[in-house]
């Protein structure tokens, strides 16, 4: 299966997932009236619609024509850059939402008990669809040999989801033990706000990444994985054996396709164009056995 296709197959996988945490979540606020899980509901959902689009991108960022014959590849970073913005926003939301909870309670005296039963199998339900999401979408990944830029943005925005439901979950089922009249009873009123900024500030700095990669792909940026840089390099030099003949050698990734420059040296005093072509063609058939877009350029 091409590395198109274990991308594609895995989207429709997760959309499936999220069509199923949605519902689930819109069950769970029906039932306990808790805003924050509105909010992680309509982040779902958002989610879906996201992820039919990132299927979109998949199926013609690969298409080549007259006036973009190196395809739209940048389609994927530039996803890849709303869906953690995105993130970013959920994150913010929730935070604000609980916040406006807390300060009512904490300054203004008004608040009501939460109802936090209901949460608990509802977070568990969460934490097993997101972890078993978040590392099936990472297995495909990995399967592409980690050049999706579309699966690595939805592994993580998934597992920030699960973390989250995780926490809410834990939180709520040790508050069922604390007595209303107890030096901690305030925390039956105002326990998903310190639950919420506690994963808000442990979580955020994952979408940051995400979104500083993907606009340093958009930008132009060479590649920032190392372990594949080095990769690439070390087969160029397998094929080139002529150190003096490479002055620099530039990798740059943009979604799942790859550019290769090679800045040949000035000092060379003539250029063996048929012994060039036959080496650029020996690394890129070497290159596409494990990676399905690569192209190859030398700048003299």
């Amino acid at each position: 299966m091409d590395q198109k296709k274990i991308e594609q197959r895995a989207l429709y996988i997760g959309i499936f997932f999220n069509i199923l945490m949605g519902i689930a979540g819109l069950i769970a606020y029906r039932t306990t009236k808790v805003e924050a899980l509105f909010i992680d509901a309509y982040f779902t959902v958002m989610t879906v619609l996201s992820g039919a689009f990132a299927i979109f991108i998949s199926k013609v960022s690969a298409n080549r024509t007259t006036r973009f014959p190196n395809g739209f590849f940048i389609l994927e970073p530039i996803y890849a850059l709303a869906k953690s913005m995105l993130t970013i926003a959920l994150l913010v939301f929730s935070t604000i939402s609980v916040s406006n909870k807390a300060y009512a309670y904490f300054v203004l005296g008004h608040g009501k008990i939460l109802n936090l039963l209901p949460i608990i199998p509802y977070a568990l339900v969460m934490v097993i669809l997101c972890f078993s999401l978040s590392i099936f979408y990472s297995r495909q990944n990995k399967a592409t040999n980690s050049t999706s830029t579309l699966l690595l943005a939805e592994t993580k925005n998934t597992l920030i989801d699960g973390i989250m439901s995780a926490g809410v979950g834990i939180a709520a089922l040790l508050v069922l033990f604390i007595n209303q009249n107890s030096s901690l009873g305030f925390l039956l009123y105002t326990a998903d706000f310190f639950v919420t900024v506690l994963l808000v500030i442990s979580s955020i700095k994952t979408p940051f990444n995400i979104l500083k990669n993907s606009l340093f792909e958009i930008l132009g940026s060479t590649l920032a994985d190392k372990t594949i840089y080095e990769e690439i390099e070390n087969c160029v030099h397998s094929h080139i054996k002529q150190k003096s003949l490479i002055k620099h050698c530039f990798i740059y990734k943009l979604g799942m396709s790859f550019k290769i420059c090679i800045k040949l040296s000035n000092q060379m005093q003539a250029i063996d164009t048929d012994y060039l072509h036959k080496k650029q063609q020996s690394i890129l058939n070497e290159l596409g056995k494990k990676y399905e877009f690569v192209t190859l350029e030398f700048i003299y």
